[in-house]
């Protein structure tokens, strides 16, 4: 599914071209296949790809700031959208130049997702990441627990459903893992309720029961000994997946990459179907256009082609970037059988469960607030802290956190 990225694209200039635009996106960026049909369509406009390598968002901010060096269109990534929305100024309202009236080709809490308090539409989006289970069919056959992908999801309805079948896997196999580390639930489970931890009124909700919740399922996880408490990114959760200790594991649709280049010799032995209660968002890009950009209206125009449905499918085939385009998830390209995965078709599981996701609302405050939770909840897997005190410090520290962010705390 994935092919080789390419890093630096430009479009030749040519005698008839009369304007020349840059695109600012980090490394993979858009394929050949893209950059070459807009060379098609918009014969008279050169579009330049620049890579920009290291921090995106610090390069980004710093060029917006500065007023000079601007791309026409730029890359907004999908953790730093929230911020950018907290500085509208910066970037054309995409209203303005009829965004509006593409909002349903899209999915609309992705959309919504670039979208300000007061509607200014920042960004249009690239793709999404709608989250899922990924496991091992043939360990779950062995084990004597369901292995199709309907059966599984059947099985795996709601939290405790899974963590019963986490227990019924450890009584099979003792050297067996249903979870990765409690962050993974973590990360799930708190979006799953549709809030944060700071609110619209930029009030600190992250010790209200929606997060408590969260908080209980990890612990109860770690009380049944499903939980590994592997560190992720390392050799160890590497080899966990590898060699099949970790049959299962959370992920967005991008997270098959990961699989893939961390267990290549499993391939055909994995499967995905809906993990337990709703899927989440992780990840997903967006492009927007600096309120300064020499032509907005002709980078609007780029824009809009760049994310069309054919160009979004072509993407899922170049990088694995699932499409926030709706028409495209239809698309051959996206609804293809995976090898990986035993020739499963898992861009119609993704689609379907990309229908189920709640709108979001984030602070550009939020991944400082709640940072806190994870450490936290890090202790307690790794150093056996005492649940509630962990709970309680996780609290006191995201409080003080909030305060220092003028986040306002009760």
């Amino acid at each position: 599914m994935l092919a080789a990225c390419s890093t630096s694209t430009t479009a030749p200039t040519q005698s008839s071209a009369t304007k020349n635009l840059r695109l600012w996106t980090w490394p993979d960026g858009f394929g050949k296949p893209v950059l070459s049909a807009v060379k098609s369509e918009f014969p008279n406009v050169t579009l330049t790809q620049t890579i920009q390598g290291g921090d995106f968002k610090q390069k980004l901010q710093t060029t917006l700031q500065a007023g000079t060096g601007l791309p026409d269109i730029t890359g907004i990534k999908g953790e730093d959208i929230a911020y950018f929305k907290s500085v509208p100024e910066y970037f054309v309202d995409l209203n303005t130049l009829g965004a509006s009236s593409h909002k349903s080709d899209y999915f609309d809490w992705k959309w919504q997702q670039g979208t300000t308090t007061d509607g200014k539409q920042i960004g249009v989006p690239i793709d999404i990441g709608p989250t899922a289970l990924y496991y091992r069919s043939d360990i779950f056959e062995q084990c004597g627990l369901p292995s199709d992908p309907e059966e599984v999801a059947a099985a795996v309805r709601t939290w405790d459903e899974y963590f019963s079948l986490g227990i019924k896997m450890k009584k099979a196999n003792p050297k067996l893992y249903l979870v990765r580390n409690l962050a993974s639930i973590f990360e799930i489970s708190w979006r799953q309720s549709g809030k944060g931890f700071i609110n619209d009124h930029a009030v600190f909700i992250g010790d209200q029961e929606h997060i408590k919740k969260a908080w209980d399922l990890c612990i109860q996880a770690q009380k049944d000994g499903i939980n590994a408490g592997f560190d992720s990114n390392t050799t160890d959760s590497t080899a966990a997946v590898a060699n099949g200790t970790l049959p299962a594991d959370f992920g967005a649709s991008w997270h098959l990459a990961d699989l893939m280049v961390d267990a290549p010799k499993t391939s055909g032995k994995w499967r995905v179907c809906g993990h337990p209660e709703r899927s989440t968002n992780l990840g997903g890009s967006f492009l927007g256009i600096p309120a300064k950009a020499s032509d907005k209206d002709t980078s609007f125009k780029i824009l809009l082609y760049i994310l069309n449905a054919s160009n979004e499918a072509s993407e899922y085939v170049h990088s694995g970037n699932f499409p926030a385009n709706r028409e495209a998830t239809h698309s051959s390209q996206v609804t293809g059988a995976v090898p990986f995965l035993g020739n499963q078709k898992a861009g119609i599981l993704f689609a379907k469960l990309a229908e189920t996701v709640r709108p979001l609302f984030e602070d550009p405050n939020e991944n400082t607030v709640n940072a806190p939770f994870y450490s936290q909840l890090q202790l307690v897997e790794s150093s056996g802290k005492d649940p509630k005190k962990a709970w309680d410090d996780a609290v006191s520290q995201a409080k003080r956190l909030a305060k220092q962010n003028g986040i306002s705390v009760d």
